[in-house]
């Protein structure tokens, strides 16, 4: 996985680094050995989806788009959406992100 744009708010994933713009891509040590299946990029966050269903995000947490508790800044990936990976992760078709949401669209189960 290479990163690189705005870093203000740690939506890159990229760690506690100095720079908030990250002119080259840079490589994210966090994804070696892991498939990531989705990315949906919002205007301060990321989240990423792995191919186990697992869900990580990352960035700006102001109005709790990360899912999880609620902290200005989360520069390192955290996860998610905790028992996921028990619900099936086939069933998810897509993942968004817009300015302060974040969405996973899964079909219903059979």
């Amino acid at each position: 996985m290479l990163c690189w744009g705005n870093a203000s708010f740690g939506q890159l994933g990229l760690g506690g680094i100095d720079e908030e713009i990250v002119l080259e891509p840079r490589k994210s040590d966090f994804f070696i050995n892991k498939k990531v299946r989705d990315v949906g990029c919002g205007l301060r966050h990321t989240v990423f989806v792995l191919d186990d269903g697992t869900v990580y995000t990352c960035g700006c947490n102001d109005l709790g788009q990360l899912g999880h508790e609620k902290s200005r800044k989360k520069p390192e990936f955290r996860s998610c959406c905790p028992g996921w990976s028990a619900m099936a992760p086939s069933r998810l078709t897509a993942t968004s992100a817009s300015q302060v949401q974040a969405i996973l669209l899964l079909q219903p189960p059979e």
